[in-house]
């Protein structure tokens, strides 16, 4: 039978954090208030915050700023996650969704598939109200609400690329563009030293 007893605190040499890193530990610590280890990871980021912070006041305010910060990232989280689960499933979703203006609409798609681009994620699916299929990029995505409703699949075919966020006339908000022909590339196969004989 094993038994679990408290133990003494283990001294660590001293850690030099950039405020960057420092940053991220505390964020780190707080977006987990209820997790296994809830109460050492408040202590862990009071230890933090006091060290960046000897004033009680200004370290107060540095951890409700931690916790907005982890509260947003847990939000996003959960977003992504039901985006994700509309693609899995194939289920419609109303999206509350901001275009490259920043003006805000709700719109049903019918989820097909997730690309990445660049330092970009698309949402690709058939809009309902533009009746064609769009790319939605996931952070002007501001709401999803997962619906009971089966999504049917979509023809891909004329997908063409993300768009780039240059206006074009062929790709107004959104719509896709049309691939031009491009000539064989060769494989992208990189051979490491190390390898079998």
């Amino acid at each position: 039978m094993t038994r679990t007893e408290p133990r003494s605190p283990a001294p660590l040499p001293p850690v030099s954090f950039t405020p960057e890193e420092a940053a991220a530990i505390t964020a780190a610590l707080a977006a987990r208030p209820d997790g296994p280890f809830a109460e050492a990871g408040g202590a862990a980021l009071e230890k933090v915050l006091t060290v960046l912070e000897p004033d009680p006041q200004l370290r107060a305010r540095m951890l409700a700023s931690s916790r907005w910060v982890a509260a947003d990232v847990a939000r996003e989280r959960k977003l992504q996650r039901r985006v994700e689960q509309g693609v899995a499933e194939r289920r419609v979703l109303v999206l509350d969704y901001r275009d490259r203006e920043g003006r805000w609409s709700e719109r049903a798609v019918e989820p097909q598939l997730l690309v990445r681009s660049g330092t970009h994620e698309f949402l690709v699916a058939w809009c309902r109200e533009r009746q064609e299929l769009r790319w939605f990029r996931e952070d002007r995505i501001g709401g999803a609400e997962l619906t009971g409703e089966i999504a049917p699949g979509r023809d891909l075919g004329g997908l063409g690329m993300p768009p780039n966020g240059r206006p074009t006339t062929n790709h107004p908000a959104g719509r896709a563009l049309r691939q031009r022909p491009t000539e064989p590339r060769p494989p992208r196969l990189v051979v490491l030293p190390g390898g079998r004989a």
